[in-house]
């Protein structure tokens, strides 16, 4: 797409039927809030159509997709002086995650047993799951404010259809997929597999009665004149997606040939369930840091530090992308030293007193998801925050 295509329209239309229902605009939605989704299928298309190594794709979408998002998070908020004014108690608890792991890690010591940090693994990779999950139902919600959506009705389907409709592909495949069944602890025979088959049929039934309820609801609107367009087609391609991975990629896992453990054996489903959530962050992130930073306070007092580097570093697209490239230099390091990702192991066999070196790498790994995951449900808070819905469009400037 041109430049011109993609030109960002600050402030958005606030609420109602203005802009097509779109959160900026349909271009820069399609292109931001979309895309994704079809960088996913050409990822499935490079991989098993051209035979990209699952490798190389893993360790891209880390550097060039995964590292940048979270960098996004940051460039409004640990790096804005007016942040740090008016929120300084949430971005000093949010840096406490990366305490937990190390905490884990002593209990382990103190018990003389593994499963402490286990769960604290396991803990984080449910909490990545349902982030995302959470991201997407932002974005519904942001369509349904934005194409002016009043019905309770609506309300309650819309949002128990995209929870059910991702959600339960996620637990079919846990109670399905022979890895992940063993990482859950359910056996290959008995009264635990006969429950886990059960729920997996009652899983792939739930979403196809959530996905069918959403499309039967559009059609009768559509009917009316009042459907929603630009919510009914993000909600059933974030459905889709998700669950053409869960019923169908996750079979092939783990395409890693070498896998040599959990964090090797999902490698494929990783990329493509993220790199969608990556995508749209970004979007969203850029559209209101524009509208934030793009003018700065008419009071004279405040001129001198608005924004502090945020302000900077949202100047243009180009210095926003780079800021958030630079970042993925430290995420990849972290990456590289948790010693679990095959293609970049540092420090194997290295120990600091009890624990190891990966041990160490696992933890500031983690608690980097775990900051960015906390620090996300803080900052996007919409209800009592009016900067952030003049920031979003939602709100007249």
């Amino acid at each position: 797409m041109s430049g011109a295509t993609l030109t960002l329209h600050p402030r958005g239309s606030p609420g109602g039927s203005a802009g097509g229902g779109w959160i900026v605009s349909r271009p820069y939605d399609l292109f931001w809030f979309f895309g994704g989704a079809l960088l996913a299928l050409a990822a499935l298309g490079l991989h098993f159509g051209l035979g990209a190594s699952i490798l190389l794709l893993w360790w891209v979408w880390l550097l060039a997709f995964d590292g940048p998002h979270i960098a996004a998070a940051f460039t409004r908020t640990y790096v804005d002086l007016e942040e740090w004014r008016s929120r300084a108690r949430v971005l000093v608890t949010s840096l406490l995650t990366f305490a937990i792991g190390p905490v884990a890690l002593v209990l382990n010591l103190v018990t003389g047993r593994e499963e402490p940090f286990f769960l604290f693994l396991a803990v984080g990779t449910f909490y990545a799951y349902y982030h995302i999950v959470r991201q997407h139902y932002g974005f519904l919600a942001l369509y349904k404010a934005k194409g002016g959506e009043r019905s309770a009705l609506d309300f309650r389907l819309d949002k128990w259809a995209l929870y059910v409709g991702l959600w339960a592909p996620y637990a079919y495949f846990v109670l399905t997929h022979e890895k992940a069944r063993a990482l859950v602890g359910v056996p290959r025979e008995g009264a635990l597999d006969l429950v886990a088959r059960v729920g997996a049929t009652l899983a792939a039934a739930a979403f196809f009665a959530a996905a069918g309820a959403l499309v039967v609801r559009s059609i009768v609107l559509a009917g009316r004149g009042a459907l929603n367009r630009p919510k009914v087609a993000y909600a059933l391609i974030a459905l889709g997606l998700h669950a053409a991975i869960y019923f169908f990629v996750a079979r092939f896992e783990p395409t890693y040939a070498r896998s040599a453990g959990p964090d090797q054996d999902f490698l494929l489903i990783q990329v493509l369930t993220t790199i969608f959530h990556n995508v749209q962050y970004m979007g969203l992130v850029w559209f209101h840091n524009r509208n934030r930073y793009g003018e700065a306070p008419a009071h004279a007092d405040l001129q001198a530090d608005y924004g502090g580097v945020a302000r900077f570093i949202n100047r243009s697209l180009g210095h926003f992308a780079l800021a958030c490239l630079l970042f993925s230099v430290v995420y990849l390091l972290f990456a590289c030293w948790t010693g679990v990702f095959a293609g970049c192991q540092l420090f194997l066999g290295a120990r600091l007193g009890p624990f190891t070196a990966n041990q160490i790498g696992l933890c500031l790994w983690w608690g980097l998801a775990l900051n960015h995951y906390y620090l996300d449900q803080k900052i996007w808070r919409i209800r009592g925050d009016p900067a952030l819905k003049r920031n979003l469009g939602l709100a007249p400037a």
